[in-house]
């Protein structure tokens, strides 16, 4: 199933982000959690992490592009497979981002009034970091995240693994 690869709210200040060097290529084997991407914010850079198994299909931005959150930047699928209509819901995003109003609204907006494309039923906002210790400890997210106001963090994962 095919899986728009996107960056979600981070922060509520965080309305764009700039597209860094792409780690993989088009046609390239994906795994889940292997580095994609470099994602640069005015306050972090890090490596998006993979949410999905597949193949790189389509970049849609490409290094040193700026996007609003929540814009599709690549797709990851089957190399036969039929891929979603990215290019609707990134123009309708830009559309209603200049229209000005919160980027995290009119995220919401459109995805309301179009199907949702498929995402990780277990979508817990996490670090990468922390994503990547969770599994280096075998601690799952979901029970970490569990009464955190914000995106779990590596102290988090330790502290929970008792580590921290």
């Amino acid at each position: 199933m095919a899986f728009c690869i996107s960056i979600d709210r981070l922060d509520a200040n965080i309305e764009e982000v700039t597209v860094g060097e792409w780690l993989v290529s088009e046609g390239d084997p994906i795994s889940v959690g292997q580095p994609v991407v470099e994602i640069i914010t005015d306050k972090i850079t890090f490596e998006y992490e993979s949410e999905a198994e597949g193949v790189l299909r389509k970049v849609v931005a490409p290094a040193k592009s700026v996007v609003p959150v929540h814009y599709t930047i690549g797709v990851i699928a089957a190399p036969d497979e039929e891929l979603p209509d990215y290019e609707a819901s990134n123009r309708l995003l830009l559309e209603r981002v200049r229209a000005g109003g919160d980027v995290h609204e009119a995220a919401r907006r459109l995805m309301e009034g179009m199907p949702t494309l498929p995402r990780p039923a277990s979508k817990v906002r996490a670090t990468p970091a922390a994503r990547r210790r969770a599994r280096e400890l075998g601690v799952d997210l979901g029970r970490v995240a569990e009464g955190l106001d914000g995106p779990v963090q590596v102290e988090d994962v330790e502290r929970f693994a008792g580590e921290g």
